[in-house]
């Protein structure tokens, strides 16, 4: 049955890969060709903080309802990081990210006070749905897979065009660089939670919708940035 597990969890990240909106969405890739311009990287900045800043209660969610020790262990090594960045030895991320709006030319209240566009509040109202009011393996597929899932070989590439096109050096683009190592370790196919769980075929047809929604609501989300830069 973990073998089965595995097989199931690599579809999953087979399925991310092919639909994600880090590195495929075409804001993204206009962002990594330095063709938007600096008004609109502010708008990006604002409403990318906000999932930012909401993202560590998702994980916080899946830690509070893992029944599995060791599992429950690494969420919580995920989320001590994500809330203070020690082990990484960086800074909590979201200050990461604020150093980002920062060398955009932002004041910390440009992010933190930010009126969120509909699809950002989509998508973090489904960062709570996913992990609160679906089942464990339901949320782990949309945070874990899904999420984190996405980010590596993309963040990397991403921090580099940032700094070649906008003129941000490496402490500013740090966020990205620590997401790439991290989220390597956090969506690691053979040791992903799902890969050690046994699950029957109705639960893995509900891991896969709720991995599909977080596709869809990652994709709407840079729609709204794309269409508030013009």
């Amino acid at each position: 049955m973990a073998a089965t597990s595995e097989r199931f969890v690599k579809d999953l990240f087979a399925m991310v890969k092919e639909r994600r909106s880090f590195g495929r969405h075409p804001l993204w890739r206009r962002i990594g060709e330095g063709k938007v311009a600096h008004d609109g990287m502010k708008i990006f900045a604002a409403q990318f903080f906000l999932q930012v800043r909401e993202f560590p209660r998702a994980v916080s969610a899946l830690h509070s309802r893992c029944y599995d020790g060791a599992e429950r262990l690494k969420l919580a090594e995920s989320l001590y990081e994500e809330e203070t960045g020690k082990i990484s030895g960086s800074a909590p991320h979201p200050e990461l990210f604020i150093r980002f709006g920062t060398g955009l030319g932002m004041n910390r209240e440009d992010l933190t006070e930010a009126t969120p566009l509909p699809s950002t509040a989509s998508l973090i109202d489904w960062f709570e749905l996913s992990t609160k009011d679906r089942s464990f393996a339901e949320g782990v597929g949309a945070i874990n897979v899904a999420a984190e899932g996405q980010v590596v070989t993309n963040f990397g590439p991403f921090a580099r065009a940032l700094e070649k096109h906008y003129g941000l050096n490496r402490d500013q683009v740090a966020f990205f660089d620590v997401h790439e190592l991290a989220d390597r370790d956090h969506s690691d196919v053979g040791d992903n939670i799902l890969s050690h769980m046994t699950l029957g075929d109705f639960e893995r047809e509900k891991i896969r919708g709720a991995v599909n929604r977080s596709l869809d609501l990652w994709w709407q989300f840079f729609d709204g940035i794309e269409r508030a830069c013009g």
